[in-house]
């Protein structure tokens, strides 16, 4: 993987193709620019990039799950690009692995912003587009629905157990993952740091028995905590 490498994958290759040379002129090493999937998947196998800024037109057209494919061609982050309305396409996205998502409407300067954020590391993510998501989770997991009609509307005593287990800051990490924060805006209202947000949402998903932040949030959302 080249260090800070970027391909650049858009439904309309011209734009693909300014988006390439605005995050250049912005300092950032772009290595391709493309259209279709089949395209990203070469170039992310003969470049091996740090990060791909995909356009979620693209993955819808692939016939599978196109983040996926990428993380078995290379050991790129992936960096979604489109509406902060596409709830299911990021339910999806972010059960295959991806690091973020910019919002279509971002100006080239927070697009820039967000591709560095997730180059470092960082995951990014639109807060209104978190709670969509959850939303659409919860309402397409029955189990949770029907353990959340057993007991009131507030989830199995199996998850009542779980959330019982968490600590005052954990169970506070958790409410603000449900509200759709990523690590930063919990670090600041929290007032506590970056390092110590990851240490408790690890807590957090070993008690809960989650495998990614959006699992998490959606067990804490059917326990009613939050306010998404």
């Amino acid at each position: 993987m080249a260090d800070g490498t970027i391909v650049v994958c858009d439904a309309l290759r011209a734009v693909a193709e300014s988006l390439g040379a605005y995050l250049e002129r912005d300092g950032l090493g772009v290595v391709a620019t493309v259209s279709e999937a089949e395209e990203l998947l070469d170039a992310v196998a003969v470049h091996q990039p740090a990060l791909v800024l995909l356009d979620v037109t693209v993955s819808r057209r692939f016939p599978g799950r196109l983040v996926a494919a990428l993380a078995r061609t290379g050991d790129a982050k992936v960096l979604m690009l489109g509406p902060v309305t596409a709830s299911d396409d990021a339910v999806d996205a972010l059960r295959d692995g991806v690091q973020g998502w910019v919002p279509d409407r971002a100006s080239g300067a927070e697009m820039a912003d967000a591709v560095r954020a997730v180059l470092r590391g960082e995951f990014r993510m639109p807060p209104e587009l978190v709670v969509g998501a959850l939303r659409s989770t919860a309402g397409a997991d029955p189990d949770g629905a029907a353990a959340a009609q057993g007991s009131g509307g507030r989830g199995s005593t199996a998850t009542d157990a779980r959330i019982a287990a968490l600590g005052d800051r954990e169970r506070a990490v958790l409410e603000c993952l449900v509200e759709g924060l990523d690590r930063r805006g919990i670090a600041v209202r929290l007032q506590i740091s970056e390092n110590t947000v990851k240490t408790h949402i690890g807590r957090i998903l070993g008690k809960l028995g989650a495998h990614s932040r959006l699992e998490a949030a959606a067990i804490g959302r059917r326990a009613g905590l939050g306010d998404p």
